[in-house]
Parts: C-alpha cells; structure tokens; sequence
C-alpha cells in the first residue's frame, strides 16, 4: 500500500513538471495552428471538392465522419500520446513533400484523385510531425484512418456488377428458375432484370469495410483476428449482395413480378443493408469473446513538449513556396493549341441507324455524330465525337461514358489492333447487349493534339505534362460502332484525321 502511495505522489510531482500550458508552450501551439491553417487555405480546392462528393453520392457519405472520428479516437489515446514527449519530427516529411508535389500535379491535371488523396495524406502527416515519432505510432490507426475520407471505390462498380450475375444466375440455377443471360440483363419467363450499378453493393462494399476496420481497432486485441475480421468484412458484402439479387429476382419470379420488380427492390436493398453490418457485428462479437484480452491498469506519465522553433519554421517556408506554385499554376490562362484534331471515316452517310449507342459526354466542348451506309445498304456503322478544351470539362473524366449504362450491357472485351492514321493502337474491343438481344462492337481511343491513346492513364499523364510545362491541346475522344460481325481491320483504314 505504501509502494502504490509513493507510485502516485512520483506521478504528481512527473506531471506537474511536464508542462502543457499555453503560456509555456506559444510557439508550439502557434506554429501548430499555423500549419493546420496553411493546410486548410493549400488543400482549400481538394477540401470543397470532396465535400461536394461526399454530400453528392451516397456511395461517400460517410466521409463527414472520418476525420471527426479519428480525431476522437486520438482523443481517447490522449494518454497514451501524452506519455510521449512532444516534439517536431523531421521524418513525417517524407510523406509531407510528396503530398505537395501530388496535389499540384492534381491542380495541374485536374485529378480530383490526386488532390483527395494529398489533402487527406498531408493533414495525418502534419498531426504526425507536431506530436513525433513516438506519439504518432501510439495514434497510427486513427492517422490512417483518416484515408477513408478519400472518395475513391466507384471503379469496382463494374466488377461487383459482374460479380453479382455471376453469383445470381449461379444460384438461379441451382434452384431451377429458368432464365436467360445477356451481359448483365437476366431474363427469366416473367419479366427481364438489369444488375445496373445500384446494384453492385458498392455501398455495402466500402460502409462495410469502414465499419470492420473501425470495430477491429476498438475491440479486437489479436492481429490474426483483426487480419480475419478485416477479411470477412470485405467477403461478407460481396455474398450478402449476390443474395440479395438473387432473392429479388426470386421473388419476382414466385410472384408473377407482383413484388420486387420496381422501386420495392431498392427499399428491400435498404433493409438488407442494415441487416447485413447487425450480421458483421455479430460476427465481430464472436471473435471478440474468445479474444483473450489482458486487463491491466496502466498509468502513464506525461512527458511534456520539445519545441524546435527552426524545425516548424522550415516546414512552414515549404508550405509557403508549395503555396505559391501552386497560385502560379491555378492562376495561369493556357491557350488551346489551335491545331484541333478532329475524326471522319471515309464512308457515305444515311440518315438513320439500326442501332444508338448513347455515349455520355460531360459538357463537351464540341460534339458529332454520323452513321454511315453497310454493304446491305442498311446503317450499321456509327460514329460518336467529342472534343473537351479542359477549360470548362475534362477528357479524362468518370462522367464521360461510352456508352449509356441504362440502354447498353457489358458482355464480353478483348484486344484488338487497329489502325488509326497509320498508328496502330491495341484497343479494346467491347461487346454490347442491348435489352432485346441485339450484340455490337465498340471500340474507343483518346487523342491529346496529334497525339493518340488506348488507355486513360495514359492521356491524363500526357495532359498533366502538358500544362505543368504551360500547356494545352484539344482532347478528343472517338467511338466507332459496328455489327457484331463486322471485322475492324476494314475499318481502320477508313478513319483519317481532319486538321
């Protein structure tokens, strides 16, 4: 008793030594909020853009609670960090300045990816250089748990699509309901069945995730188990959406499409929602019982802070110059290129055509459409264009769709060559279902100036080039439709540049 009496008094006298006050410590807590605040006027662009996403999709809404929650669970470790002293960590900058260079390149480009990812990087790494290595490795989960902020996911969306026919048609089968497939319409005798990408469980994918990974830091103590748990949070969704599409086009088909053919199937998506993460939790619970866990009463004694002045005022000229480029180059007026590549194939015209594509395009600086005249003397050859300056639209952009997800189904893809001004270009062939059966070939490129490319990554990077050295050419994306019969090689000689 007398031994834990002169613990607690040794404590007393550690923690008034240490030191917290604002009076003690100005320029730490000024310096502090000094970088927080050039990280909010920086990332001022990144941050508005991701809370018109987050409020926008619903797949992202979620992100409102990232940040204030990790800053909560860093409110619960506060003992813990505080058992550490305090000082400025020259390390975190090996995240810090590639964050800036990633957000310019993003400002630079327009990759709202880049910018998202660099502002919800710099700000965990900020936190990490005021309160040092120690203190940040006490607190890594919720700095990382911050990355959850970033709106990124949307491009499993095709891949959970086909995931869930997949697994539908599958268990369909199994339980003799007759259908037929086509890319990702399912027909069964009673009516015919789209797994459009509300569908996918995108949602349920990426809430699930976020959740498992939240309930694993909080309550699992074994690695192993948080490794399993984050596993199953991950499969979990993906099979709980397959039965989901299943049910309801079981349902439908039970009921003669009296139940789960319109809007009931999204309400029943809902509640299968909920049900889903109670069954997560659940899952959780049980690992969480037989998780051995050892209580022990802990008593931490608070460090105090190491303020190194010249360290802080280092990073805030880094600031201040990334400041600066970054009004340089947001500031700036690039003229397009007047060389302004446009497309035409050298076949006559027709009037109508046999088959729409629809291709979205997000206002578009210019636009063309033309179909031309088969062997059959039928129109079964289409053309879609259009040109985006990157002043008010982009080239690279998730709004721009080749073709239109409610009208056309994804069957089938494989590579092809195809000659496009002497430039032969591996592209991607697609094959398209549309809700009666009707099969067509689509192939589409992108050009920056007189420049050509068969892969998005590709043309933003030559973009993001472009205007880091001042500047900026006309983008061009071209789609050519043809029957399911039809060979392309007879094709690409057809297509000549206009300039």
């Amino acid at each position: 008793m007398e031994t834990r009496d002169a613990l607690k008094n040794e404590l007393k006298e550690q923690v008034s030594v240490s030191d917290f006050s604002f009076t003690s410590n100005k320029s730490y807590y000024f310096s502090s909020i000094l970088i927080l605040l050039l990280w909010v006027t920086f990332c001022w662009e990144g941050i508005s853009s991701v809370v018109q996403v987050w409020y926008g999709n619903e797949i992202f809404n979620h992100g409102f609670f990232i940040v204030p929650g990790s800053l909560y669970l860093i409110y619960l470790k506060r003992n813990v960090v505080l058992s550490h002293k305090l000082t400025p960590s020259p390390l975190a900058l090996i995240v810090i300045v590639p964050s800036f260079f990633l957000y310019i390149v993003g400002v630079a480009g327009d990759v709202q990816l880049f910018m998202h990812l660099a502002t919800f990087s710099l700000l965990p790494a900020l936190i990490w250089f005021m309160v040092g290595d120690k203190a940040a490795v006490s607190i890594l989960f919720p700095l990382c748990f911050m990355l959850f902020s970033v709106p990124v996911g949307e491009q499993l969306i095709p891949y959970l699509q086909e995931i869930a026919a997949d697994g539908s048609v599958m268990l369909l089968q199994l339980t003799g309901v007759p259908l037929f497939r086509s890319g990702l319409y399912i027909e069964i005798p009673q009516g015919r069945f789209l797994v459009a990408e509300a569908c996918s469980g995108v949602s349920f994918f990426i809430a699930s995730f976020v959740i498992g990974s939240l309930y694993a830091y909080l309550n699992l103590v074994s690695t192993k188990r948080k490794v399993l748990f984050l596993f199953v949070s991950l499969l979990f969704p993906v099979i709980a959406n397959i039965v989901r599409v299943y049910g309801i086009i079981l349902i439908a088909y039970w009921t003669d499409m009296e139940y789960a053919a319109g809007a009931d199937h999204l309400i029943y998506g809902w509640f299968f929602f909920a049900f889903v993460i109670v069954c997560l939790l659940g899952i959780g619970e049980l690992l969480h019982k037989t998780d051995k866990r050892e209580l022990k009463e802990k008593i931490y004694c608070k460090k105090g802070i190491e303020h190194s002045f010249l360290l802080c005022m280092s990073l805030v000229t880094v600031m201040l110059m990334a400041h600066t480029w970054l009004y340089l180059i947001d500031n700036r007026t690039l003229p397009v290129s007047a060389q302004q590549s446009t497309f035409s194939i050298a076949l006559p015209l027709c009037e109508a055509t046999s088959f729409d594509l629809s291709p979205v395009f997000n206002n578009p600086t210019n636009r063309k459409e033309e179909h031309f005249v088969g062997t059959n003397n039928s129109c079964n050859i289409s053309f879609y264009e259009a040109q985006f300056d990157g002043v008010n639209n982009e080239l690279v952009s998730e709004l721009n769709r080749i073709y239109n997800p409610e009208l056309w189904s994804l069957v089938n893809d494989r590579n092809e060559e195809i000659w496009i001004e002497s430039i032969a270009l591996n592209l991607r062939v697609n094959y398209l279902s549309s809700p009666n059966g009707q099969i067509i070939k689509v192939v589409h490129w992108l050009s920056v100036g007189e420049r050509h490319f068969n892969s998005k990554v590709n043309a933003k990077l030559y973009e993001i080039r472009q205007a880091l050295e001042g500047n900026r050419e006309m983008g061009t994306i071209a789609i050519v439709v043809v029957p399911q019969n039809y060979d392309f090689s007879e094709l690409g000689s057809k297509i000549k540049s206009l300039k």
